[in-house]
């Protein structure tokens, strides 16, 4: 239902669920430009240290004293290994090994234990804390381990992070379902009822108006069985009463039996009213002919020639669907009442027309019109102001339109004619 409160709290909750999952993905891509800052750092410190290394292998020839600059530079930058080769794989420095052992011992080294393929000139190759530098001018081959790398770490507090944000998605999915789920089941509920009262749903204070409509829906029907309950007893008591004493005066030779069988009959027809109104009704949902149903209820309800009948029905109303013969009575009653309202000449006119929620049909006329203080009692069953009157036409139409899910409403004062408006829902 378009603007209801259920509707608009479905998209909070769907826009409060994508928010999460937004903040999340932010808060992972943020995690990951982190990550990419600190594998940036550490390769950037890498090159920086092999540019070092360059400028000494530039300066000195010395063995010992290229072995003590390295050894300091080991320490100054917290490596745990230096090993210089050139592209050949023939080492030129081992950290690991003393100028004498290096001399003495096999030359070449094979990184591809570590690595699986060799940089290019200008890249850096990382393997868990293992950096693998081939500089550009000279070539050499600089290869190390840090003994604190700020990406290995940052990925142990990144894996961490990954299984956190998971566990808190979940964790928040699955209690987001379970409030929801709770929530929407009583809103559900209500709205369900309030479908099936007519009750048009609304936005603001959604659960207290929605509810003060549910109980004044409850008690009107209440007041209303004690009415037709209460309307019965005096109606099968005269009736009783009345046979009770045309048989007394039939017995007596004053009265002929036939006026007690013309009192059964007008009992049994006002049982039969009774039972037409209170049986439940069946919809057979189809599409609808505006246009055709009017023409049907014009001619079906015998409106006299004085009455003049104008009809104004927009050609552009959405697709309506409904029960082709259920909304024909509604109208047809719709235009008796009007008829009976209008004691001289008058005017009734049918009007048709909508917008993307509502389908809206009114009959309008200048008749007696209506009290104020009366117009939320015309369609209670058993309220007439007619002699021969049941009651029951409108009620019956408020019904037909509650079994829409639609409503009927009026507008009108005393002496002032009356509107009544059909809305029925558009079907989406």
């Amino acid at each position: 239902m378009k603007g209801s409160y259920p509707r608009n709290i479905s998209i909070i909750a769907v826009v409060f669920i994508f928010l999460i999952l937004f903040l999340a993905v932010v808060n992972l891509y943020i995690s990951l430009q982190f990550r990419n800052e600190f594998v940036i750092y550490d390769q950037n410190k890498i090159i920086s240290i092999a540019t070092l290394c360059s400028d000494y292998l530039n300066k000195y020839s010395d063995r010992s004293e290229l072995y003590y600059l390295f050894k300091r530079l080991g320490s100054a930058f917290d490596l745990d290994r230096i090993i210089i080769t050139d592209t050949l794989g023939n080492r030129i420095f081992d950290s690991g090994m003393l100028p004498l052992e290096l001399s003495l011992s096999e030359n070449k080294i094979d990184f591809t234990d570590d690595f699986k393929r060799l940089p290019e000139p200008g890249e850096v190759i990382q393997n868990n804390d293992r950096f693998i530098y081939l500089n550009p001018e000279p070539h050499f081959y600089f290869y190390t381990s840090l003994i604190y790398s700020y990406s290995i770490m940052f990925d142990k507090i990144f894996r961490w992070h990954i299984f956190y944000i998971t566990i808190s998605l979940l964790f928040i999915g699955f209690l987001g379902i379970f409030l929801i789920r709770n929530l929407f089941l009583p809103m559900r509920y209500v709205t369900n009822l309030a479908k099936d009262m007519g009750i048009q749903m609304k936005k603001e204070d959604f659960v207290s108006e929605t509810f003060n409509e549910i109980f004044k829906k409850m008690k009107l029907k209440e007041e209303t069985l004690v009415e037709f309950s209460s309307y019965i007893a005096h109606e099968f008591r005269n009736s009783i009463g009345a046979i009770s004493g045309l048989a007394r005066l039939v017995e007596k030779g004053k009265k002929p039996a036939s006026d007690i069988v013309n009192e059964c009959r007008a009992m049994e027809d006002l049982i039969t009213r009774l039972l037409e109104y209170s049986r439940p009704l069946t919809v057979i949902s189809a599409s609808v002919d505006v246009k055709q149903l009017i023409d049907d209820a014009v001619g079906r309800a015998a409106i006299p020639k004085r009455i003049e009948v104008r009809k104004k029905i927009k050609t552009d109303i959405p697709q309506f669907i409904g029960d082709y013969e259920l909304l024909l009575v509604a109208i047809t009653n719709l235009l008796k009442n009007s008829i009976d309202s209008l004691r001289k000449k008058g005017f009734i006119e049918v009007a048709v027309s909508g917008d993307n929620d509502f389908i809206f049909i009114s009959v309008t006329d200048n008749g007696s019109g209506i009290d104020e203080s009366d117009i939320d009692k015309v369609f209670n069953p058993f309220y007439s102001k007619k002699e021969q009157g049941m009651g029951l036409g409108l009620a019956y139409v408020k019904k037909i339109m509650e079994i829409h899910n639609g409503r009927v409403e009026l507008e009108s004062k005393k002496g002032g004619g009356a509107k009544f408006i059909l809305k029925f829902p558009v079907e989406k």
